[in-house]
């Protein structure tokens, strides 16, 4: 047969099957099994590029080979036939493998899956909670706040805070205690 390919080397194993003249037979899947047999270097070559590993390559491949068996007609271009059959069967073991699918436990799963972002519900107390807190801390004496922010917010030290505001630390430690204890009984926590 001469279908006007005139390579010094056939481009590929199809095109060297069709100038030997072996490119019909009676059934197409032992045709196919056949061809992929004979090209398995090539197609595993072609699919390993695809996928990007040489096992899976090797695995869609064996499945493929399994599969030609129930090919119901000829094809035209078995290569082209072939390999769409082995990237067919590699997204079926991919999705097949997702992690998902893989989680013994259920709870596992879903945790998973669940949002960390606050919803509604505590989104809204935590803005009830800051609202009660910032009113405790506009109910306390000027000291008392200036001393909370600048231990708890500025994260200054408590010789610092006590050089600023000419305390001795245990009345620095006294104002921030009373601070703590009224912010937290406002929100309904315990701050310290």
């Amino acid at each position: 047969m001469d279908f006007g390919i005139h390579h010094a080397e056939p481009a590929c194993a199809f095109e060297a099957d069709l100038a030997a003249g072996r490119g019909d037979e009676a059934e197409p899947g032992i045709a196919l099994r056949d061809f992929l047999a004979r090209n398995y270097l090539h197609l595993h070559r072609r699919l390993q590029r695809h996928l990007g590993c040489p096992d899976r390559a090797s695995d869609c491949l064996h499945d493929a080979w399994l599969r030609l068996d129930d090919t119901p007609a000829a094809v035209q271009s078995p290569e082209a036939y072939v390999y769409r059959v082995a990237c067919n069967l590699a997204v079926d073991r991919m999705r097949a493998e997702r992690p998902w699918r893989q989680v013994a436990d259920a709870e596992v799963a879903l945790a998973c899956l669940v949002d960390p972002a606050p919803g509604p519900e505590s989104v809204a107390e935590d803005r009830a909670t800051l609202k009660a807190v910032q009113r405790a801390m506009q109910r306390l004496p000027p000291r008392h706040q200036d001393i909370l922010v600048a231990l708890r917010v500025c994260e200054l030290t408590r010789d610092e805070v006590a050089t600023r505001h000419g305390l001795s630390l245990r009345r620095v430690d006294t104002a921030l205690r009373q601070a703590l204890r009224s912010c937290a009984e406002a929100a309904g926590t315990s701050l310290c």
